[in-house]
């Protein structure tokens, strides 16, 4: 591999970062606005820079003449006497009144920006707290648009401190790759979303993020991975402000454009990493960021200057993570109609083994031996990772920090002895105690087939997956884990952010009408047809197809 570090260095260094005498220009009149409004401005409280400013990701502009904006936001009381729209001309006002702005001013749906002519201009935007929540003003519609760019920030400062700092570099870099490239179109809030969701905890130490190069590699291989498995534009949301996105500036044109170009700048990063030729990495790295990387490179690129060194010694202590393993969530169905080709009632069994490892990863659920059911409390702390489809553990103290996790308990029954259908063999897992009716009413669910439970019956029983009965046994912690936790983190998540964000968050779900769903399944066991035995599975489960999808295959009758 080779990594280039020293040629990173001097290309942010040279070509891309905001060179120091403009960066003094922009803070010292951050700092004058600044001051003039605390002695002036009504209600004034203090001042927070925002954006690409605060998170250190500004970058030169393409021509020396052109301008680069900054944001700062102006927290001020609130003003029971105020609507939205007066938070707005106020700043203006004040503004006005000196000299060195009046003729700067231009007034905007959110902000006043003072414009420094040839410069950069600076976006000033009121901010107000009611209630505990955080509000920008919308002039034109006179309301109060919820906010958390502080939060904002801090997520990405965290996500950049597990790469020390490369993140930051990164995001500079990609900004370049677009304003210079000029081949595709994203604002750059939303170029920071999609690279700072890259970066996972487990990153941290790890080859994925060690060096400039390492970064650019795993953030556009995994920003590429995300966007190949949504050729429909998805919602880009503000992580700490779920019901925020960011593709108001973008279109299915755009968002089309967009994903093919990362597409082939995650091959060409990869392929300028991964070569073993110094000059073959130079060439390959200059055709995404032109001629002038690696400018005077006689190596390659590979001294001893290096932009985000390992860390020295271990990562901090051991987080303690629920009991049981990433899975791949199966597509759920919710429907009884035409499922009437029932099987012999069948009675699972479980081995002392099962009976002491449940207690072990659910201690509130317990085993009633007489009435052969599992029934208590399941609790659970996991996170949705988009990237590779996975639910994976989450610890419960990162609940809040990152809008995925979710940490949670639902009462249930289990039933082990049933009467299977030819497409439902597992056991019936109930909700018990009304609470997915709450959650109905609280979000306006009229259906409950939406939330995955079946129609037309008293209780809340469960559909966790469509699967063609083949006879295995049951592992009753596997099953749970790998099923009822999946369909009980769904349930969360409609609770926490609505139907629709768990149909464009989560897994891929199907249709409630039983047989258009029986005919989508059975077309993809055909296509399965004539795999190795040892070959992976299609269905990206991770296992071989032998262990997964061939013996419904069999039971089907498709070979």
């Amino acid at each position: 591999m080779t990594k280039n570090n020293q040629d990173f260095h001097n290309f942010l260094r040279d070509e891309v970062n905001l060179n120091q005498s403009r960066l003094n220009r922009l803070n010292t009149s951050v700092s004058a606005v600044n001051s003039f409004l605390r002695d002036h401005l009504t209600g004034y409280q203090k001042m927070e820079s925002q954006g690409s400013h605060a998170l250190g990701t500004l970058i030169k502009p393409v021509d020396d003449n052109d301008e680069y904006d900054a944001d700062m936001q102006v927290v001020m009381n609130p003003n029971d006497e105020w609507e939205a729209k007066d938070y707005v001309n106020n700043i203006r006002r004040t503004l006005n009144e000196n000299k060195n702005y009046a003729d700067k001013l231009r007034l905007k749906t959110r902000c006043v920006t003072v414009d420094y002519a040839g410069d950069f201009h600076l976006d000033v935007v009121p901010r107000v707290t009611i209630g505990g929540d955080h509000y920008v003003c919308n002039r034109i519609d006179n309301k109060f648009e919820e906010t958390d760019g502080t939060g904002y920030r801090d997520w990405f400062n965290q996500r950049n401190r597990i790469t020390r700092g490369n993140l930051k570099r990164v995001v500079r870099l990609l900004k370049y790759l677009r304003d210079h490239k000029n081949n595709f179109s994203a604002k750059s809030i939303l170029l920071t979303t999609l690279a700072g969701n890259t970066i996972e905890e487990s990153d941290e130490g790890t080859e994925a993020v060690r060096t400039v190069a390492d970064t650019l590699v795993t953030v556009l291989g995994r920003i590429d991975e995300f966007l190949q498995r949504y050729p429909v534009m998805p919602q880009i949301r503000n992580p700490v402000l779920w019901s925020e996105t960011f593709n108001r500036h973008w279109d299915q044109t755009k968002y089309a454009n967009f994903r093919n170009r990362i597409h082939s700048h995650a091959q060409t990063a990869k392929d300028a990493r991964d070569t073993e030729s110094s000059e073959d990495a130079i060439r390959l790295w200059r055709s995404l960021f032109g001629k002038e990387f690696g400018k005077g490179s006689s190596n390659g690129g590979n001294g001893s200057a290096s932009l985000g060194k390992p860390p020295s010694g271990p990562g901090g202590g051991q987080a303690i993570y629920p009991p049981f393993v990433p899975v791949r969530p199966r597509r759920q169905y919710a429907s009884l109609d035409a499922v009437n080709d029932k099987l012999e009632e069948i009675s699972v069994s479980m081995s002392d083994r099962e009976v002491f490892r449940l207690s072990q990863q659910q201690p509130c659920l317990n085993y009633d031996a007489q009435n052969n059911r599992i029934i208590g409390k399941l609790e659970f702390s996991a996170r949705f990772d988009s990237y590779d489809g996975l639910l994976k553990p989450a610890p419960a103290s990162e609940e809040g920090l990152d809008p995925m996790v979710i940490n949670e308990s639902f009462e249930i029954e289990v039933r082990l002895s049933f009467q299977p259908t030819a497409y439902n063999p597992w056991p019936p897992v109930i909700e018990t105690s009304g609470r997915i009716q709450d959650i109905m009413g609280k979000q306006g669910i009229a259906n409950i087939a939406d939330m995955h439970c079946y129609p037309g019956l008293s209780e809340n029983r469960c559909c966790l997956d469509f699967k063609i009965a083949t006879g295995e046994r049951i592992n009753v912690p596997k099953f749970i884990g790998e099923l009822v936790i999946p369909f009980f983190y769904r349930v969360a998540y409609v609770e926490r952010y609505g139907l629709e964000a768990a149909r464009n968050d989560l897994w891929k779900e199907c249709p409630h009408d039983f047989r258009q769903a029986e005919r989508e399944y059975l077309t993809e066991l055909r296509d399965m047809r004539g795999l190795g035995r040892n070959m992976p599975c299609p269905c990206g489960s991770g296992l071989k197809y032998k262990k997964c999808h061939l013996p419904e295959v069999v039971a089907a009758k498709l070979l």
